[in-house]
């Protein structure tokens, strides 16, 4: 279970260490989406599961995807976890195979609502799953001082509020925080509407690769 008390290291290993519990529960969803992509007629094909472990009750999705038939036997996987802290519900992704996680804070969700999905009824459960339901992982760059500004410009905060990276989605800009090599924080997300042309051409190339890796992984066409 997370606690408001714990640190961003202990929160990492936390929900690595439960998400290991649903060993059988993944097997079993693995073999119903190898069953539901033999029916399948069109492709890509994504399947999302949701899970609570049994002890701590944390709730996990685990979201499959085969590219065509024959990625029925070794589909991609992506999961993300819920909890909740006093200022709201925090989503977290696990990288499985860089051991690996990425945090969303309520912020990030805030602006996702305001700024992407200009919906203000849904839950916020539901605007988090909507999120990641178009989630097709990021193609990211270090920080420079012109792409901090552009940051600076949308968050009003602080020159002492620091951003590491920013990377590209389906759902937009987002900058981020690295706490180590294993732990990121995404902090906010800005649409491409919302850039100026000059600031575009800043993640042109940027946008350029993280279309080309959905291509090739997921087998989805990003618009440019």
């Amino acid at each position: 279970m997370i606690v408001p008390s714990m640190t961003l290291t202990e929160i990492h290993h936390e929900l690595f260490k439960d998400f290991c519990t649903l060993k059988n529960k993944l097997i079993y969803c693995k073999k119903d989406f190898q069953r539901k992509v033999l029916k399948a007629s069109h492709y890509p094909l994504t399947y999302s599961y949701e899970c609570y472990t049994k002890v701590k009750k944390n709730l996990f999705n685990i979201r499959f995807t085969a590219i065509k038939r024959s990625g029925r036997k070794n589909p991609s996987v992506a999961v993300y976890g819920l909890y909740n802290r006093p200022e709201g519900i925090y989503a977290a992704t696990l990288s499985l195979e860089e051991h690996r996680t990425t945090i969303y804070p309520p912020h990030f969700f805030k602006r996702y609502r305001e700024r992407i999905e200009n919906d203000f009824v849904s839950s916020n459960k539901d605007i988090i799953k909507r999120y990641f339901a178009t989630d097709w992982g990021y193609a990211f760059s270090i920080i420079n001082k012109e792409i901090e500004a552009v940051y600076h410009s949308f968050e009003n905060k602080s020159t002492d509020d620091k951003v590491g990276f920013v990377c590209v989605t389906s759902a937009g800009y987002c900058f981020g925080e690295a706490h180590g090599d294993n732990i990121f924080i995404m902090k906010t997300i800005v649409s491409e509407d919302m850039l100026f042309d000059s600031q575009k051409e800043v993640f042109s190339n940027l946008r350029k690769d993280f279309i080309k890796v959905s291509k090739e992984l997921y087998g989805i066409n990003i618009p440019n």
